[in-house]
This record gives C-alpha cells, structure tokens and sequence, in this order.
C-alpha cells in the first residue's frame, strides 16, 4: 500500500544536557517550535525554559561541557533560575497541545533528534514524548541522504551551522536547514518553504 501525504505538524525540540550519560545527565535547557508539515511557524516565540541545577550538578560536569556551557552564559543561567523540570515539562507539553491538540500525530522534529527523545523519554519529561507519534523526524537523516546522493551542488550550498550549543539557536538552524533540504529534494515548484 503506498504511503498517503501528511499534514500533520513537527514539533522541534533541541535540549542542551549536562552530559550524555542517562543514567546521571540532566536536560539544562531546552527550546521548542512548533510548524506545519509545510515548515511554516505556527508561532514565532515557541518555548523556551531553562533549568535549576546545583552547583555541584555544574562540577559534576565534562570538560566538554563545561567549556560549551559556561562561556554562552548556560551554567550560570540553570544556578540562577528557579524552574524545575517538573515544571518547564508541564509547560512544555501544554504549548505542545496548544497546536497539537490531538495526540499521537505530530512528529517529534530536530538534528540527531533520537538524542534529544532518549532525554525526552526520562521523568518528568515523558508526558511530552507519549503525546507525539512515535515516528521521528530527523534533518541529520536527510542530510546524511544528501551526503551519499544529492548533486556536489546540493551539498555545497547547504546551510553551515553555527555550533552554538544553544537550545533555541540550535532549533531554528535545524528548521533552516530543513527548509534548504525541502526545496532541494521535494519541491519542484520552486516556491520554497517560504521561511
């Protein structure tokens, strides 16, 4: 049976974790938009929340993230904030239903977004994962594609990402470089993604 077009929403999250390790790491910051399967912002502010974390959380850190965090100002923003995960979880899925009303049909959307989802899926944050489809929409999948298959040309007129290792910075690059790839691969038309 082929595949039927969706037009069901991505939802784009990027966190920013003390680590990887899940059995210690935590989510220190996190940014989420929200667009329609046509990448088109159904709101431009989306959600931001950063995290309280201990300063012993903060030394507990690697060197890798700790030369990251520190200098963009992240580590001193998680001492000084007063949000739990608890709550910035409960937001988070609240601005999710916002636009996503129906659970279990917009896609979880980033780079190397099974990262993020695998942090998603730890309490309290797995309220946010269980509302969305199962199904995952990765750019780094697309743009590995790209690597093996698409024109030099494709390749060399792809958008360079900053390397900020900011939640919100990073998203938006991701919805970017999302919209590149659309027009490059899918639409024909040559009407973009309009972003």
């Amino acid at each position: 049976m082929p595949e039927s077009r969706s037009t069901e929403p991505l939802v784009w999250i990027d966190c920013e974790m003390t680590g990887l390790d899940l059995s210690r790491d935590t989510i220190m910051s996190l940014a989420c938009f929200v667009t329609d399967h046509n990448l088109q912002m159904l709101d431009p502010t989306g959600y931001e929340a950063v995290i309280h974390h201990t300063q012993a959380q903060m030394d507990a850190m690697g060197d890798w993230c700790k030369q990251h965090h520190g200098p963009s100002g992240l580590t001193q923003a998680c001492l000084d904030s007063s949000t739990t995960a608890e709550t910035a979880a409960t937001e988070l899925l609240e601005y999710t239903q916002k636009y996503v009303p129906e659970r279990r049909r917009a896609l979880l959307a980033g780079n190397t977004v099974h990262a993020d989802k695998a942090f998603l899926l730890q309490e309290p944050w797995t309220k946010v994962v269980k509302w969305l489809h199962h199904r995952i929409f990765d750019v780094s999948a697309i743009k590995e594609a790209a690597r093996r298959w698409a024109p030099t040309e494709v390749l060399k007129g792809s958008p360079q990402k900053a390397g900020k290792h900011e939640a919100k910075a990073d998203i938006l690059e991701s919805i970017a470089e999302a919209a590149y790839y659309r027009r490059g691969f899918f639409d024909k038309s040559g009407g973009g993604a309009g972003l």
